[in-house]
């Protein structure tokens, strides 16, 4: 069962400047799955260092900042992992794939 969809970021995209990529979980909203997004961002962290949430990662991301290699977005429901680059990407799909 496929667990994530990827989209790759374009202009229309907020943060196409500091992320190549973004995950979105295919889920029925039980705890499990909440769960699952909970032990997906744990990985990043111990995996690409320290995340931050997408915004702030925009914000921050004028090259007067190093930007994290990932972040998260999580409004009202909304469940997001972006990634800096496709080795990033790569790398989480043969993980949790």
């Amino acid at each position: 069962m496929k667990k994530f969809v990827i989209y790759k970021l374009d202009r229309r995209h907020r943060g196409y400047k500091q992320f190549t990529h973004y995950i979105v979980p295919v889920w029925q909203s039980n705890l499990n799955d909440k769960l699952e997004f909970l032990s997906w961002r744990k990985w990043c962290w111990e995996t690409f260092g320290p995340g931050m949430e997408r915004n702030y990662a925009i914000e921050l991301g004028s090259n007067q900042f190093d930007v994290c290699r990932w972040a998260w977005h999580t409004p009202e429901g909304v469940k997001r992992l972006y990634f800096a680059s496709e080795k990033e990407l790569v790398h989480f799909c043969l993980v949790w794939s």
